[in-house]
């Protein structure tokens, strides 16, 4: 029992460093030079162990639970976690930003399918899910230009000299720190329950209540290695989605992070999870336009390429890692 505890806990910290590896919450704030690289890991470290730590139990919950019927045995999810972990690492490291959650998806639907179990696939969940794919960057590019817009305004009728300027932006700066925090807050909270999710329910039934901090500590053990993982591997993506798109200042960076707060928000309240990685890049889009800034194309073609090809990436990776499970078991 306890090389099994230890095995299914040393998997799930390493997906939790893949996690935390390609977290883009600070990319806005490096790309408009509030913060530097090492400096947005840091902080994005310490705010993703509190968040993860204090709210993470609450969103903890069973992986793959709601795609399909199917119920896997511990190799099986062993598997789905090692495949995602496996993937979103390959990723961070070749600077893309990889989506949890079409990583999660495309070896969770595999997985059913290399088990012979298609059957049990929701297929209206997964049409809904899917189409939230599509929808989310759309709303997130149209609501981005719509808050730059605004933005644009707001500059043109109060700054009247260069001073106006740089007091306007040093308070967009302000705000965007702040911004940034509440979301890397939220993100660690959330994020954390894709790692750690079938820990939850083993330490419980140790514990035998879940009101035992033995039970939060995965919770805790989940947040320290995605700060972790956003620290050593995690800064080329932030770079990637900081610096190669388009060139950002404060209040430009603060139309970003506004629009992907509303629109991930928004999905969350409605139970529809989408790629908050795929939402920013929208914005990014959506504000380039708005501010007729020039767009580093080239870098936008590899993440949208990326993001088509993750599902399926994500399952022939768990295709590949259960063949070979089975042939050292």
């Amino acid at each position: 029992m306890e090389n099994f505890i230890l095995i299914l806990t040393s998997l799930s910290m390493f997906l939790a460093i893949a996690i935390g590896a390609n977290d883009e919450t600070f990319a806005p704030a490096i790309g408009s030079k509030r913060l530097s690289v090492n400096q947005a890991v840091l902080l994005g470290g310490i705010i993703v162990i509190i968040g993860a730590s204090t709210l993470g139990f609450k969103v903890a919950k069973t992986v793959g639970s709601d795609l399909t019927d199917a119920e896997y045995t511990t190799l099986q999810i062993l598997v789905i976690l090692l495949s995602v972990g496996l993937l979103l690492i390959l990723g961070s490291l070749k600077g893309l930003p990889l989506s949890t959650t079409h990583t999660m998806v495309g070896s969770t639907i595999a997985m059913s399918l290399i088990l012979g179990k298609s059957d049990a696939l929701k297929m209206d969940v997964i049409i809904k899910i899917v189409s939230s794919w599509i929808i989310s960057p759309v709303l997130g590019f149209i609501g981005a230009f719509i808050i730059m817009k605004l933005v644009l305004r707001l500059k043109k009728a109060y700054i009247k000299g260069l001073d106006d300027v740089d007091r306007i932006e040093m308070m967009f700066a302000n705000g965007l720190l702040v911004a940034v925090c509440i979301t890397a807050f939220s993100r660690g909270a959330n994020d954390v329950s894709n790692s750690v999710a079938p820990l939850i329910p083993l330490f419980q039934s140790i514990a035998g209540t879940e009101d035992s901090l033995f039970v939060r500590l995965p919770l805790i053990l989940g947040g320290t290695f995605m700060a972790i993982g956003l620290i050593i591997i995690g800064r080329r993506v932030l770079v990637t989605l900081g610096n190669e798109i388009v060139e950002l200042s404060p209040t430009t960076a603060v139309a970003v992070q506004v629009a992907t707060a509303l629109v991930t928000t928004t999905s969350a309240s409605l139970g529809i999870p989408i790629s908050g990685t795929h939402v920013l890049v929208s914005s990014f889009l959506g504000v380039a336009v708005a501010n007729k800034s020039k767009i580093n194309m080239r870098t936008v073609y590899k993440i949208a390429v990326s993001a088509i090809g993750t599902p399926f990436a994500a399952a022939a990776t768990t295709f590949f890692v259960w063949h070979l499970a089975l042939l050292i078991i």
